[in-house]
């Protein structure tokens, strides 16, 4: 996974890389069933690293072949008495929104109001005088770029833009000194970081003044490119990006528990997050429950929001089911497809991978082929499979992303129980 690439860092591994009215109607005719019994190698991985007490708790959901829902857990909420996890669990998916907002924009494509090879500038004329680094890894040094950023590169993170995770140099400097940090709750921002942007709108001015990495469509360099996709999903419908998600996707869907920050109320619902790094184990102050709790005015569409296994679960389920949310039509079954297609540019990959809407496509070749999914910054994983028909999702909080292997493990366990031959 693209989280890989970056240094074990508490600022680089932040962000990541790596369903009742209506959605009554949705969850009708999917069982849900428990999955210790179905799942006994993926519930045995959940209750060791519990019981060994590296991890307070950890659910899971699985979408399986036969079409119903299952779902694991072990452990509680923080360690220590608090509540035990389960599909109803708030999480921090920091990267997970991806998917998300790629999904949105693929409903905007099948509406006739945006197009893949659309350029940017067309919902985005903050981005008309776009430069391009001559030697990112050194300067600002810029000139005029050559190629028109489209909707297409904003999706596969080959827009040319950065985030101030991927990297310590010039550009990425220039980003933090922007107060360019999209995502909910604090960073902490250190000295000579510029005051956090207020919204999108003031995101994507400041991000016009900045140098691209490279000419659009040229490379792949993971990026805010989906938090400017919120923008232009904002611009394109009319809507804002909350309620556009709201009323497309959550409401249809039935993923009631999925927003920007917490609800009245939710607080006692939130897992905690635990910074593993040196000098051990600690709670995250960035993203604590207050943080969590604060108006939001920033909508991340690449790391913002809260969800819960059972929400995301179904949101995998929907894609995986060609558009339907149980009787609900959420789209069509070709913009579903489409959505878990490889639509990198012509020879671009993704670490070996193709990628679709916001997350990455295995390709042929790959024991996985056809696989599309994305992980987040706090430990989480979800992917889905179309050729062997079943979709997954792991959460926990942690940081740094991959400082326990949990997902690696569960992942594996789950290809076990399924009978799955990994190659």
């Amino acid at each position: 996974m693209d989280l890989n690439r970056f240094s074990p860092s508490r600022r680089s591994l932040l962000l990541g890389v790596g369903a009742l009215g209506l959605a009554g109607c949705a969850g009708l005719g999917r069982a849900s069933v428990p999955g210790g019994a179905l799942l006994p190698r993926t519930q045995a991985v959940l209750d060791r690293f519990v019981a060994e007490g590296r991890l307070p708790g950890v659910t899971v959901g699985v979408r399986l072949p036969d079409g119903t829902r299952t779902y694991l857990q072990a452990g509680t909420q923080d360690f220590g008495p608090s509540p035990a996890m389960d599909r109803d669990t708030l999480f921090r998916i920091y990267s997970m929104t991806k998917p998300v907002t790629g999904v949105a924009a693929a409903l905007l494509i099948e509406d006739g109001k945006l197009a893949l090879d659309q350029p940017v500038t067309d919902f985005v004329p903050e981005f008309s005088h776009l430069t391009v680094a001559v030697d990112p890894e050194t300067s600002l040094e810029a000139q005029p770029a050559r190629n028109v950023m489209t909707v297409r590169h904003l999706l596969t993170h080959t827009s040319g833009l950065s985030y101030n995770i991927a990297g310590d140099g010039p550009v990425q400097r220039a980003y933090r000194q922007a107060g360019v940090f999209p995502f909910t709750g604090d960073l902490n921002a250190g000295a000579g970081d510029g005051p956090r942007v207020h919204d999108l709108d003031e995101m994507v001015r400041r991000l016009g003044g900045i140098p691209l990495m490279f000419e659009p469509g040229t490379a792949y360099h993971y990026s805010v490119s989906l938090d400017v996709l919120g923008l232009v999903i904002q611009r394109a419908s009319g809507m804002a990006f909350p309620e556009f998600l709201k009323r497309r996707l959550f409401d249809p869907i039935g993923m009631n528990d999925t927003r920007f920050n917490l609800a009245p109320g939710e607080a006692g619902r939130m897992a905690a997050l635990y910074d593993y790094s040196p000098p051990g184990r600690r709670l995250d102050p960035g993203s604590s429950v207050e943080a969590y709790s604060r108006l939001v005015t920033l909508f991340a569409g690449g790391a913002g929001l809260v969800s819960t296994t059972g929400d995301y679960l179904a949101f995998l389920t929907t894609l995986l089911e060609d558009g339907r949310a149980g009787r609900v039509r959420v789209m069509r079954p070709e913009t579903a497809r489409l959505v878990r297609t490889d639509i990198m540019p012509a020879g671009l990959d993704s670490y070996g991978n193709g990628f679709g809407f916001g997350g990455y496509v295995a390709r042929p070749g790959a024991w996985n082929a056809g696989e599309y999914g994305w992980d987040g910054a706090a430990g989480t994983k979800a992917w889905l499979d179309p050729v062997r028909d079943y979709a997954a999702v792991v959460m926990v909080q942690f940081f740094p992303w991959g400082a326990l292997p949990i997902s690696t493990e569960t992942r594996a366990a789950i290809v076990a129980d399924l009978g799955i031959q990994s190659g």
